[in-house]
């Protein structure tokens, strides 16, 4: 067989097998670009469910956080008040009581005082009975020598006595009269003085007393400032998940868009083919 023939038949050759590869060729391209175009949107698919997904789970912690706190805030508001309200009872109570030791107080204060005026008066009245007493005793002892004094001026007189003899006598007798009386009046006047003196010590005695007991009287209570009442729990400030956008799924995938690299390795392969023809002619 001559060349130009087998020529030929390697021309028609080439153009049919680069017929049937090119054909073939681009069949299984587009089947790898069909199946990558459908990898790629069941790919984008998922992402954006995804996305969807891990919004709404953010959103169900949001929410969750937001319910606890608004709990927790109720809870420590009412604890807080429970608090408040039992402070202001221990109060009242300790106010109550203190009032109840100062009624006690003013009543001990009371009966002591009245006390200290019963026993000054008991000891006046003691006082005042040595008095009396002493007056009536001195008034017994001047009737005494006022009798003794007559009884001596009449034994004179019957002894018979007259002139300058009689006189002496009654003299002596009222001389000495006069001298025990002039002792029973001191007698009187120390027994006064004694008794006002008594009477000075048991005032100031009551005095003194009086002050003892007013020292020792309670302070009238005074009601405590009530305690602040409790502030209300600040809200916690929360920044709710941002909604997803469109642009958050990135671009939907387009047919075709990643089959270009795989086309130039085909038209590569095809050019190769021509050219071991051309050498053979």
């Amino acid at each position: 067989m001559d060349p130009i023939t087998i020529s030929a038949i390697l021309g028609v050759g080439s153009s049919i097998l680069g017929g049937i590869s090119g054909q073939a060729e681009a069949d299984a391209q587009n089947e790898a670009i069909d199946r990558q175009f459908d990898y790629d949107l069941q790919d984008w698919n998922y992402g954006k469910q995804r996305i969807r997904a891990d919004y709404r789970h953010e959103r169900q912690i949001f929410r969750a956080n937001k319910t606890n706190d608004r709990r927790i805030r109720r809870y420590q508001d009412k604890t807080n008040l429970q608090d408040w309200q039992h402070q202001l009872k221990i109060q009242d109570y300790e106010y109550r009581s203190q009032m109840r030791q100062y009624a006690k107080s003013e009543e001990i204060y009371g009966m002591q005082l009245g006390f200290n005026k019963m026993a000054a008066n008991a000891a006046k009245e003691a006082e005042f009975r040595k008095l009396e007493d002493a007056t009536n005793e001195i008034a017994f002892q001047n009737q005494d020598i006022v009798i003794k004094a007559m009884e001596q001026e009449g034994a004179a007189a019957v002894k018979g006595q007259s002139g300058r003899s009689a006189d002496k006598n009654v003299q002596s007798v009222f001389a000495s009269l006069g001298r025990n009386q002039a002792i029973l009046t001191e007698s009187l006047l120390s027994a006064k003085a004694d008794t006002n003196a008594a009477l000075r010590k048991i005032a100031t005695d009551k005095y003194g007393a009086d002050i003892s007991a007013q020292a020792a009287r309670m302070l009238e209570p005074e009601r405590a400032p009530e305690p602040p009442k409790p502030l209300k729990t600040p809200k916690t400030k929360y920044v709710a998940p941002r909604r997803p956008k469109a642009y958050d799924f990135g671009p939907r995938p387009i047919k075709g868009a990643k089959a270009s690299a795989t086309g130039a390795w085909l038209g590569a392969a095809s050019n190769g083919i021509s050219s071991i023809a051309g050498a053979i002619k």
